[in-house]
């Protein structure tokens, strides 16, 4: 593909068949807004939507940070892969063959080895499945399964497992279609410990009930297992492999990020998930019993703007608020945390309660500093200044990370009341510790891109011809591409120019806009342009740019005139003034008029 093998004419079939709005909204949710639609940026933190998708034009821009351009451009940016590697995603997406790649064009090594570990977790989720099933071993895990409630329906919608006690039976199995070193760095064998070659390999998941572990695109990564017996760890992942970082992932995103949800629910285990989703509740998603990471909340942010976290009801669980609160703030993220009655989980709780119960003891969410508060005054009996102290030293930095001041005002006054301390006295300590850290803190979201200021008349104007609001015969008589003064938009307005002939057209596409003006581009196709009426506000705009074009060659004229009067060129100077007249009565017509 970098030796241009790919014809101009696959990537544009491919570009027609990827629809902008439908790839996005594998990444984010996306809302109707006007012509466009607008989401989060997946590019940066922000709590208001910034992130905008034009469906006609096939473009998107974030007005935050900046970032803009067309379908490949936004998977490039998403995935961190080239272009080539982009194109061949979409292309597998829109069903459109590419062809076979020449020698210097063969995929890394690096991404041939993670689509040979993709290949073998499906074989290996297909063979743990049967094992389940078909197999009479697989009995007992049944009866395990069905004694929690898991119905046989639920048991094939996640493609539920189970690995033999047996020391080497997925090696004898899988070893037969993939080479044993790819099994282990799978990470679907293990090693003993100080021995070499393949006789030291054995199966890394034994007698476990096994759930495979997605990514956003339904890609098996990776796997976790739960013991039937007392072995432990009675959990066991696959390890970091070159797909697969567990706090990278969420076990059953995939699955919730189609279901049509507004809020995300956060909760620790397999069966947690996958009792939620049994009882209907398809927008609960597991850690996989690590805490949550920044990455984990990006990829939360891709889905939803809001979560629901459930911490366990005791002193770690306000502990994991503390760690979680400053990344819910930085990533934007709306948050309440639910805590459950005491010795209970969410697949206990959605036994006995089921979905009804469940969803209402979701009502009594609170917000993770609520919580933190509610937590740490409820385990300290509050009887010493050290121990009002100690609250204030875990929450301020807390509220100090709010960007919103009534927030921070709100957050102040409930600390002031629960710690019977003077609000005044606890706004002033707040002051004191903001004004001391602020030399020492650095922002830690980028400021959002001050957009350049360009003519407004021009900047309308390019963008109702990029949007296809008016048609370039509409400058036809009118203005010249010279006229356009900001070298940016008249780069794109070349494209509409043909300078031969010296007359506006509409082209077939534009595709091949240079990347230095791609961000404009993409900002002027997603602007929106709400005018009652396009076509007059169209020619207002141009009279406008026709009447500064008239100012400028009057200006020029003058200096002319000055120069040809110093020089005693009373000729030229006379021949001069009546162009320079022509212009004005021209300006003064053109002024009246408008």
């Amino acid at each position: 593909m970098n030796g241009r093998r790919v014809s101009d004419q696959l990537v544009e079939t491919i570009r027609d068949r990827s629809d902008l709005v439908s790839v996005v909204s594998e990444y984010l949710t996306l809302k109707k807004a006007g012509q466009n639609f607008t989401g989060l940026c997946p590019f940066h933190a922000e709590k208001t939507p910034s992130f905008s998708v034009n469906p006609s034009k096939q473009f998107f821009h974030c007005f935050g940070c900046g970032v803009g351009g067309d379908v490949f451009q936004f998977v490039m940016k998403v995935e961190g892969v080239a272009f080539p590697e982009a194109l061949r995603r979409l292309a597998g997406k829109a069903g459109v063959a590419l062809p076979e790649a020449g020698p210097d064009e063969r995929e890394s090594p690096a991404r041939r080895e993670a689509a040979q570990i993709y290949e073998l977790n499906e074989a290996a989720a297909a063979y743990f499945h049967r094992n389940l099933i078909e197999r009479p071993e697989g009995a007992f895990c049944r009866d395990y399964l069905k004694g929690r409630g898991i119905t046989a329906e639920t048991i094939k919608a996640f493609s539920v497992g189970f690995a033999l006690p047996r020391r080497d039976d997925l090696l004898k199995q899988l070893g037969k279609q993939f080479s044993r070193s790819l099994l282990e760095k799978a990470g679907l064998t293990s090693r003993r410990e100080g021995a070499q070659g393949e006789e030291g390999l054995f199966d890394r998941f034994r007698n476990r009930v096994l759930f495979p572990i997605r990514n956003l695109q339904g890609r098996v990564v990776g796997f976790g297992g739960r013991v039937l017996d007392d072995t432990q760890p009675k959990y066991l992942n696959t390890p970091e492999t070159p797909v697969f970082t567990k706090g990278k992932h969420l076990f059953a995103l995939d699955r919730a990020k189609g279901a049509g949800i507004n809020a995300l629910i956060i909760v620790e285990g397999y069966f947690d998930v996958i009792a939620a989703h049994q009882a209907g509740i398809p927008n609960a998603v597991g850690t996989m019993g690590t805490a949550l990471t920044q990455d984990h909340l990006r990829l939360i942010r891709r889905i939803s703007e809001k979560v629901l976290l459930i911490f366990d009801p005791d002193e770690a669980g306000a502990r994991a608020a503390l760690r979680t609160a400053p990344l819910l703030i930085e990533e934007g993220i709306s948050a309440k945390v639910i805590s459950l009655p005491s010795g209970e989980d969410p697949d206990l709780f959605i036994r006995k309660e089921g979905k009804a119960g469940f969803l209402k003891k979701l009502e009594e969410g609170k917000t993770p500093i609520d919580f933190a508060i509610f937590k740490m005054t409820e385990a300290s009996a509050l009887k010493s200044v050290d121990d009002k102290i100690k609250v204030t030293e875990e929450i301020f930095p807390l509220i100090e990370r709010l960007k919103n001041k009534v927030e921070q005002s709100h957050y102040l006054k409930r600390l002031s009341d629960v710690l019977r301390i003077e609000e005044r006295d606890l706004r002033a300590e707040f002051s004191s510790r903001t004004r001391k850290n602020k030399k020492e803190v650095s922002p830690s979201r980028p400021a959002p891109v001050a957009e350049s200021k360009l003519p407004h008349d021009e900047e309308t104007i390019a963008s109702l011809l990029l949007q296809s609001q008016i048609d370039p015969s509409a400058l036809a008589d009118q203005l010249d591409l010279e006229d356009f003064t900001d070298p940016q938009i008249r780069g794109i307005l070349s494209h509409f120019w043909n300078r031969e002939e010296g007359r506006w057209f509409s082209p077939n596409r534009l595709n091949e806009i240079e990347a230095p003006l791609l961000t404009l581009y993409s900002r002027l196709s997603v602007r929106e342009n709400r005018y009652e009426n396009v076509q007059q506000t169209a020619r207002d705009y141009i009279l406008s740019l026709r009447a500064k074009r008239l100012r400028r060659e009057s200006s020029e004229i003058e200096s002319k005139i000055k120069l040809a009067e110093r020089g005693g060129d009373f000729s030229l100077m006379k021949s001069l003034q009546q162009h320079f007249l022509k212009l004005r009565k021209e300006l003064s017509h053109l002024t009246l008029s408008h």
